[in-house]
């Protein structure tokens, strides 16, 4: 076992436009394919990429080139209460001997080992026909892992455990009764909320109609639903064209 080190996990939110599931594969794939990146999850129009030593303009020439589509990198929000989060890993680095034929199939290999959620890092030797894989997956799976995806058969070389400590940054709601910095002044704001009900219909207050003898309602009997449509009852003085009920 190695000797224990802190990481930071760091956290990047992007904005990019997503219009098919498609298209939310790919740009998904876009993020995972970089090297540090742990993990992605995808809301609409919203990215949030976690991951340790990625640099997060890198990642966003990174995807918006490879998705061909604009990509925003969203700064994170001022005044926000933060406290760290430490816990420890075991990562795995394993070395794995494939056969590799030429340089556009190592980058394949390699593209292929990032998009899996638990391999954080790869590398691929063309000139050893070697790849060095940093992760939490297991060795047996890594090795179905390569031959589902490039049908290539590889053998376990050197098998390497280090314990790190990670170190994540969560946002936290602000408590109350917490002092506020020196030369804020403190504001009592009471907030008065009165509950209003409003009814179904407003019945009319025309004097005839009780007795259905409503100039405009003739023939009908059933006046629940109907309401009289008079300005000096219904309409709002503020604005005599618009209805009060608005």
């Amino acid at each position: 076992m190695g000797e224990t080190k802190a990481e930071l996990l760091a956290t990047a939110v992007y904005k990019v436009h997503v219009h098919c599931r498609q298209c939310a594969r790919a740009i998904v794939t876009q993020f995972t394919e970089f090297p540090g990146v742990r993990e992605v999850k995808l809301d609409g129009g919203k990215v949030t990429v976690k991951g340790i030593g990625f640099d997060a303009e890198k990642l966003r020439k990174k995807v918006e080139k490879g998705c061909r589509r604009r990509v925003e990198l969203v700064p994170p929000p001022k005044d926000i209460v933060t406290e760290v989060k430490t816990k420890k890993e075991e990562l795995k680095i394993i070395t794995v001997s494939v056969p590799l034929h030429c340089g556009e199939c190592a980058d394949r290999v390699r593209e292929v080992l990032l998009e899996h959620k638990s391999i954080y890092a790869a590398k691929a030797d063309l000139g050893k026909n070697l790849c060095v894989v940093e992760g939490v997956i297991e060795e047996m799976k890594l090795l179905e892992y390569i031959y589902h995806r490039t049908r290539k058969y590889g053998f376990i070389e050197k098998l390497e455990k280090k314990e790190i400590v990670v170190e994540e940054k969560v946002e936290v709601k602000k408590k109350e009764g917490e002092k506020k910095k020196e030369g804020e002044k403190e504001e009592d704001v009471k907030v008065k909320v009165k509950e209003v009900v409003a009814p179904y219909f407003i019945p009319c207050t025309h004097p005839h109609f009780i007795n259905y003898s409503h100039p405009e309602l003739h023939g009908f009997q059933d006046t629940v639903f109907l309401h009289c449509s008079h300005s000096n009852q219904f309409f709002s003085n503020e604005n005599p064209e618009a209805c009060s009920l608005m």
